[in-house]
């Protein structure tokens, strides 16, 4: 399947991911955020093996979107467009997550 035949498919899991995050940070207690979280995860292992690399330090929804709209703006810059603080929030968010020590990878690497 091509990138633009998953794109659609991706959107709709980004915004899956989107509701699910809201849902984690109103949780009544624990076991429901951790109900909620697993589920978060499951859904977000569906995404393609190169969308989850380039998004492993960024993989929360906005994060996601952010990419996505990096990513298009590269593949064809002639048809989209990307301002200039677009493109540094992305780069600031890429270079904070490999900064910061406690990170979290929502997707492990996988053994080579």
């Amino acid at each position: 399947m091509s990138d633009s035949e998953q794109l659609p498919e991706i959107l709709k899991l980004i915004d899956i991911l989107d509701g699910l995050e809201a849902l984690i940070d109103t949780a009544p207690n624990d076991d429901v955020e951790d109900i909620l979280e697993e589920a978060w995860l499951q859904i977000s292992d569906t995404f393609p093996e190169d969308f989850k690399a380039a998004t492993q330090h960024d993989a929360g929804a906005e994060g996601l979107r952010r990419y996505l709209k990096v990513k298009a703006f590269f593949e064809n810059p002639s048809e989209r467009s990307i301002s200039a603080a677009e493109l540094e929030e992305y780069y600031r968010s890429y270079t904070a997550a490999e900064e910061d020590e406690e990170s979290t990878d929502f997707f492990p690497e996988e053994p080579s």
